[in-house]
C-alpha cells in the first residue's frame, strides 16, 4: 500500500496518509505543518510546537471508517523469522 491523499475536514490542509492499525497512523503534509490552524494557534498560545492537529485525526478516522482512506496490511515475519535483538 502507499500513502493516499486526503484533506482535512476542517480547513482543508493536503496530506498523505497511511494506515496500518487503530493506533499508526503516518502522515506527511504536502505544505508546512505550520500552516496548519489548530498547530499554528496551539503553538502560538502555548508555545507548543507538537505537530498533531485533533481535526486531522478526526478526518482520517472518518475516511476510514466510510472505507475512503483503507488500512494497510503488512505481513509480519513470525516464529524463527523474527529478527532478535538480543
Amino acid at each position: 500500500m502507499t500513502m493516499q491523499p486526503l484533506n482535512c475536514e476542517t480547513c482543508g490542509s493536503a496530506v498523505l496518509v497511511e494506515k496500518f492499525s487503530a493506533a499508526h497512523t503516518s502522515v506527511q503534509w504536502m505544505t508546512e505543518a505550520s500552516e496548519c490552524p489548530m498547530i499554528r494557534d496551539t503553538a502560538r498560545s502555548l508555545g507548543d510546537t507538537r505537530r498533531g492537529c485533533s481535526a486531522l485525526h478526526r478526518t482520517i478516522d472518518r475516511a476510514v471508517a466510510r472505507n475512503e482512506l483503507t488500512e494497510s496490511r503488512i505481513d509480519l515475519p513470525d516464529g524463527p523469522d523474527v529478527p532478535r535483538l538480543h
